[in-house]
């Protein structure tokens, strides 16, 4: 049970106008998508400027909603509702009383790439310890939050909570809100950088996070990040003790540095990883994804700083699951073929493509495999920068030695005619890439797939998956 009525009139004191509920009211979840389909759910109707909520409430009852949160009763046919001023204020007050109501330690995480990734091994690691509450998916904004501490249950011991944002100002108030004791700053990089001036007003963006830090709480920063000294400043002016300000990465002056790592499978690498106070750990996680393998110094100070024995949760990570579209890794077998795919389609940015492509080189040394091909499509909200990063992201493809490039959509195609190689091929759009990668890839190969999601990459792995064996 998450709500009675109770808690429910309590919470919403300030906006209520009427209500019609049952004594015996209990609600398991709250939904603002009439569509889900939970066991007893609270229907909240946010009226938007282009959709009415409002408009589907018989659809929410009929898919297991049993009260509803309005602010307009006449829509509501014969079932328990509460009769509020404004249903997005509504939102924030249940939120806050959800948040007031827990004796949970809560993490905030935030960062231009990582965060659901990262998150998703926080749940895994600190459910070791007690029941943990975890942002589902990316519902990360102004909405997402708020609905997620609406889910928040009071018996939780911890709660890991993701905050976006692709704007300045809309971090602070969620920050604010979710007031966590450990706040933590994945990455900054140039993401949604079409609405900001420059990079640093990125990291100054991201740095609202610690504007809600419970007194007494941390800061957790990429150290290897080259705004590190810019946030651990802005974490000073938002008045967390230096002592409080901790860093994770390769960086040997991190808090929590990542010494050396050891690739033994395409889904299996070990970790020798330093901790604040100089012991040196190894522990292993069930993928070789270098994105992942970097995210897991974040979970090891996390736990460091919040129990009294990291151990137990990293010793989880052998068990995380990468998933489709964020870095998984498996091999396939077609017309005599064996592949390698690294299935990383979900989304992309110049940080997290680096990152990809150089995982992509180590994996092939590692496993001894023949060439990497990479597949990248074009990357979007980039605004005036958008030429200058997609030729950053060619001149990689030399870096790393990539042995040929799948380029797609127009800006790849037109950063490409500056490279100075043969080893490629473009294609506007996903659909006539993928009607040509069969033939493209090689026994051996090692095939990497990235692009934004409206580049649709993952076409070319389902056309692959749907004609060949997976292993």
């Amino acid at each position: 049970m998450l709500w009675t009525k109770h808690e429910l009139l309590e919470a919403l004191s300030d906006e209520l106008l009427n209500h019609k509920l049952c004594d015996n009211l209990e609600i398991d979840e709250v939904v603002i998508d009439s569509r889900k389909t939970p066991k007893s759910g609270l229907f909240l109707a946010l009226k938007g400027d282009k959709n009415d909520a409002h408009d589907f409430l018989d659809q929410a009852r009929a898919n297991g909603c049993v009260a509803f949160l309005v602010q307009d009763s006449s829509k509501v046919k014969d079932a328990d509702f509460i009769l509020v001023k404004n249903t997005f204020v509504a939102l924030y007050k249940l939120a806050e009383f959800s948040r007031k109501r827990s004796s949970a330690k809560i993490i905030a995480i935030t960062g231009s790439v990582g965060k659901t990734g990262t998150k998703e091994m926080l749940k895994l690691a600190f459910s070791a310890y007690g029941k943990t509450f975890a942002t589902y998916g990316n519902l990360n904004n102004h909405i997402g939050l708020p609905l997620s501490l609406c889910n928040f249950s009071a018996d939780c011991a911890f709660g890991i909570f993701e905050m976006g944002m692709n704007h300045l100002n809309e971090i602070e108030p969620l920050s604010r809100l979710a007031r966590p004791h450990l706040a933590v700053i994945t990455t900054v990089g140039p993401v949604h950088i079409e609405f900001f001036k420059n990079e640093e007003e990125i990291a100054l963006a991201k740095s609202e996070i610690f504007a809600g830090l419970e007194s007494g709480g941390v800061a957790l920063i990429n150290r290897d990040n080259l705004h590190f000294n810019f946030l651990k400043k802005r974490a000073e002016i938002c008045g967390i003790w230096e002592e409080d300000i901790l860093s994770f990465g390769k960086n040997l002056q991190s808090t929590y540095s990542i010494e050396s790592t050891q690739i033994k499978a395409v889904d299996k690498a070990e970790i020798f990883l330093k901790l604040k106070n100089g012991e040196k750990i190894s522990y292993s996680i069930s993928t070789a994804s270098k994105t992942a393998i970097f995210n897991s110094s974040i979970v090891a100070g996390c736990l460091d700083i919040l129990t009294s024995n990291p151990k137990i949760g990293l010793d989880t990570l052998q068990n995380i699951s990468d998933t489709a579209g964020r870095g998984k890794a498996f091999e396939v077998i077609f017309q005599n073929k064996k592949i390698t795919i690294i299935d990383d389609s979900y989304n992309a940015s110049v940080l997290s493509m680096r990152a990809g492509l150089e995982y992509a080189t180590e994996l092939k040394t590692a496993l001894n495999k023949k060439r990497v091909v990479a597949a990248l499509g074009d990357m979007l909200e980039l605004g005036e920068k958008s030429v200058e990063l997609h030729e950053e992201i060619t001149n990689y493809l030399k870096e790393f030695e990539i042995n040929f490039a799948i380029l797609v959509g127009k800006k790849m195609t037109d950063a490409a005619k500056k490279l100075a190689t043969n080893s490629y091929k473009t294609f506007l759009d996903s659909t006539a890439a993928s009607l040509e990668i069969e033939g493209l890839l090689q026994d051996g190969d090692i095939l990497y797939v990235k692009g934004s999601r409206g580049t649709k990459m993952e076409k070319l792995i389902e056309k692959l998956t749907n004609k060949i064996n997976v292993h």
